[in-house]
């Protein structure tokens, strides 16, 4: 194609923003429908690169400065969305190379920044674009930007545009109201950013999305809009109202820990918020969110960060007595009862979820045994189904939280590995014992160690290691070493063991399955396959995901072929509303008559091991 004719081509393809706009003005006061989805750049995805993050930044750093002070700006647009498209690089890297990108002086970046945003018919130059605003544009240029970044592959260099060129603040609102709530963390962050008493208004009465929360964002909003002095002073207007509401939502959000650590124990008003709210409890309406953020605050009242808060004799019990007082009354009851057999999914689960739980007594006081023998009692506890997911096996000394107390940078492990592996039984032979692990994996941000074995009638924890990597080795002291009364800890460990009332069907399902491929791997061995993780899906609680790995390893290859081709496949298995145990039975039939790699979805591996093996690689 002569370059006249590929000029025309490209002119002729539908620009991201007028996408983005043709979809706004059909929901002008919500998201756009799946983030824009599908976008006209869909099929010029280009093949995933060899090369690495600094040649890849070198070859875009190359394009980038052949067109920064070009007379004829579109011309230079075109040209340059004709060298992007080809090239492999993620929004992040190009936002990397034009922060330390030297820019000419006079209209030329600003100008073809506009250009690539306002007529970019490929994601990778409205990157660019917004990249170039974010360096020489605006607070007239806000409207463009937040067009342009209604589009969910544009969200996060919009937000970053938006921030540099100092919009006001309503143009932050409206662009935050108008992004899907997985994505709305960085414009919270900048409305946080703002003494403005228009965005503390704002974040106070936004919602939060209960799976996607950040614990910290939380945590900024709550000091933004001084949250605090708001619950003790009651405002009289409509807004303050809604502000016990609103505190309970937001203490909830910071316990959780998907985003690296709870914020509670960093929040210095926590106390003085649990100390308002219970004066204002009377004030929280009954309705299914409110009881799971009150049942979800009392567990961590009980087992997780908040009771490590600095109390007053007897304050922690006092709230949360108050709390179970409030959940236990008939109009609370009621409406989860309701929730149980409701057709909505998640109110159905939320339902289930509370009936399992119960409402727990009062937290115990600590009660060290004789001596310098402890006592440990172990508490799984699952999240509310409409948040984060990660059920944990918590582990108490004397009544207090243990691993709270050592490590911050991730939640207890869960029961199928502490319990379901039988880690916290004690024998003879010390046994090193992971027993939590950063949010984003050890090898990230480390994990906590212990050491357990039986010294004659006793159990002791000893050696307590923060793994290499791990942050928390600053923020928290070190354990002395434990001593339990073994007649107590085993009875304890056996309790927790065979304790699955917390399941529910799909998990049961999971742990079935389990069980028995580890008591016959010859299920899958005959498939030249080997069994890998199973549990339920990290979003949908009631599909069970079975892993597994093609081909298996000869027992003569002492260590992994890395150039071998393998692949991982994925077993789904939708909870069908019969028993698990006839569900488990069910699907080891199946896979004992039927190889699983015909009926199972690749997950990982390669294209090239898919290829060599002779399976479709998934788009």
């Amino acid at each position: 194609m002569s370059e006249v004719g590929e000029r025309a081509a490209l002119d002729s393809r539908t620009s991201l923003y007028d996408h983005a706009l043709r979809l706004h003005q059909q929901t002008p006061d919500d998201p756009l429908p799946d983030g824009g989805r599908p976008f006209p750049d869909e099929a010029d995805t280009p093949p995933g690169s060899p090369q690495s993050w600094k040649q890849r930044s070198a070859a875009l750093r190359h394009a980038l400065l052949h067109h920064l002070d070009r007379d004829d700006v579109s011309a230079a647009a075109r040209e340059l969305l004709s060298q992007i498209r080809g090239l492999d690089v993620s929004a992040r890297l190009v936002s990397s190379v034009l922060e330390k990108l030297p820019l000419p002086e006079g209209p030329g970046p600003l100008a073809l920044g506009r250009d690539l945003v306002r007529h970019g018919t490929d994601r990778r130059a409205v990157w660019v674009g917004l990249g170039l605003l974010a360096r020489r544009g605006g607070p007239g240029d806000a409207d463009l930007i937040r067009t342009a970044g209604l589009l969910s592959c544009c969200t996060g260099p919009a937000i970053r545009a938006l921030k540099a060129v100092g919009c006001a603040t309503a143009d932050l609102i409206w662009f935050a109201e108008r992004i899907p709530a997985r994505l709305r963390d960085g414009a919270l962050q900048a409305l946080c950013e703002r003494d403005d008493p228009v965005a503390r208004t704002w974040l106070l009465m936004a919602p939060l999305d209960r799976r996607h929360s950040s614990p910290s964002r939380a945590r900024e909003i709550a000091e933004t809009a001084r949250l605090a002095e708001l619950l003790e002073s009651r405002p009289a207007d409509r807004a303050g109202a809604a502000v016990p509401a609103r505190a309970l939502r937001l203490l909830t959000a910071m316990t959780g820990h998907n985003d690296y650590r709870a914020e509670v124990p960093h929040y210095t008003d926590a106390k003085r918020v649990y100390a308002a709210l219970l004066r204002r409890l009377a004030e929280v309406p009954p309705s299914l969110d409110h009881f799971a953020d009150l049942l979800s605050l009392l567990l961590d009242l009980h087992s997780g960060h908040s009771a490590l808060l600095d109390w007053e004799a007897g304050e922690r019990e006092r709230i949360a007595a108050s709390i179970g007082a409030v959940l236990r009354r008939p109009e609370w009851t009621a409406l989860a009862s309701a929730a149980e057999t409701s057709g909505a999914e998640t109110e159905r689960r939320r339902g289930q979820w509370i009936r399992r739980t119960g409402v727990p007594e009062p937290p115990p006081t600590g009660d060290a045994g004789q001596g310098a023998v402890h006592r440990l009692s172990v508490h799984v506890v699952v999240p509310d189904p409409a948040g984060p997911p990660g059920v944990q096996a918590r582990l108490l000394v004397n009544g207090r939280p243990l691993i709270p107390e050592a490590f911050t940078a991730g939640p207890p492990n869960p029961p199928e590995y502490l319990l379901g592996r039988g880690l916290l039984r004690a024998t003879d032979e010390p046994r090193r014992v992971q027993l939590a692990e950063a949010w984003c994996t050890e090898g990230c941000c480390g994990a906590l160690y212990v050491t357990i074995s039986r010294e004659g009638d006793e159990v002791v924890w000893r050696h307590w290691e923060p793994s290499a990597g791990s942050p928390s080795g600053t923020e928290r002291l070190p354990l002395p070493a434990l001593r339990f009364e073994a007649a107590f800890y085993d009875a304890e460990i056996t309790r927790a063991e065979n304790d699955h009332s917390w399941e529910w069907p799909a998990r049961t399902l999971a742990r079935l399955l389990t069980e028995r491929l580890c008591a016959d791997p010859d299920l899958f061995g005959r498939w030249d396959c080997a069994a890998g993780w199973i549990s339920t899906h990290y979003a949908d609680h009631d599909r069970v995901e079975v892993s597994f790995t093609h081909p298996t390893r000869s027992p003569s290859e002492p260590e992994p072929d890395s150039g071998r081709p393998w692949l991982q496949f994925i077993w789904d298995l939708p909870d069908d509303g019969s028993p698990p145990e006839a569900q488990a039975r069910a699907a080891l039939r199946h896979l004992a008559a039927a190889d699983p790699k015909t009926y199972a979805r690749v997950a990982g591996g390669s294209r090239e091991f898919a290829l060599a093996l002779g399976f479709p690689w998934p788009d």
